[in-house]
C-alpha cells in the first residue's frame, strides 16, 4: 500500500513539474498524444460487436453510384483535356448492375429414361461464417454516354469528343 502511495506521489510530482514547465511545444505534443489515445480507446469501447454487418477484406463490394461517378470523372478529365473544350459535364448510364460468378460442384446422372443434374455452390469458412467462392466479377457495361461542353459547337472538337468516347466505351 505504501508503495502505491509513493508511486502516486511520484506521478503527481511529474505532472506538476510538466505543468509548471515553460516548454509549450512539448505540452502541445503530449496533449495531442493523450487526445489521440483517448479517441482510440473510446472507439474500441463504443464499437459494436456485430460482426455480421462487417465485410471481410477479401470480399469484393460494388457500388453502382461510385462506379459511375468514377467513370464520369475520368471521362470528364479526358474530354476537358481536348483542345477547344471548355467547361464539361458528363453523364454515363450502365446497362445493368455487376454480375458475380461463384464456384459450383456439378453432378450429372443419366439413366436410360431420365437425366438428373445437381449443382451446389462451393463455400469456404471465414470469420463471418461460410461464404461462397467467388470466381469472377463482371462490372456493368456502359449503355450510354452524354457529353455537354462549351466548344462542342465546333465540328473538329465534336469529332474529337466522339472519337474519345467511342474509343473508351466502344
Amino acid at each position: 500500500m505504501r508503495r502505491c502511495i509513493t508511486l502516486v506521489n511520484k506521478i503527481k510530482d511529474k505532472i506538476n513539474r510538466f505543468i509548471n514547465g515553460d516548454t509549450k511545444k512539448i505540452k502541445i505534443i503530449i496533449a495531442i498524444g493523450l487526445i489521440g489515445m483517448i479517441l482510440i480507446l473510446s472507439s474500441e469501447i463504443f464499437s459494436s460487436d456485430n460482426t455480421d454487418s462487417k465485410k471481410s477484406s477479401d470480399e469484393l463490394t460494388f457500388s453502382y453510384t461510385e462506379y459511375t461517378s468514377g467513370l464520369e470523372k475520368k471521362l470528364n478529365d479526358v474530354i476537358s483535356a481536348i483542345d477547344g473544350v471548355g467547361e464539361c459535364n458528363v453523364m454515363i448510364t450502365l446497362e445493368n448492375s455487376s454480375e458475380s460468378v461463384y464456384a459450383t460442384n456439378n453432378e450429372n446422372k443419366s439413366d436410360d429414361n431420365s437425366y438428373n443434374r445437381k449443382d451446389e455452390y462451393v463455400f469456404y469458412d471465414s470469420d463471418n461464417g461460410k461464404n461462397p467462392v467467388l470466381i469472377k466479377e463482371y462490372f456493368p457495361k456502359v449503355q450510354g454516354v452524354t457529353v455537354v461542353c462549351s466548344g462542342g459547337d465546333d465540328i473538329a472538337v465534336k469529332e474529337k469528343i466522339i472519337e474519345s468516347v467511342t474509343a473508351l466505351f466502344n
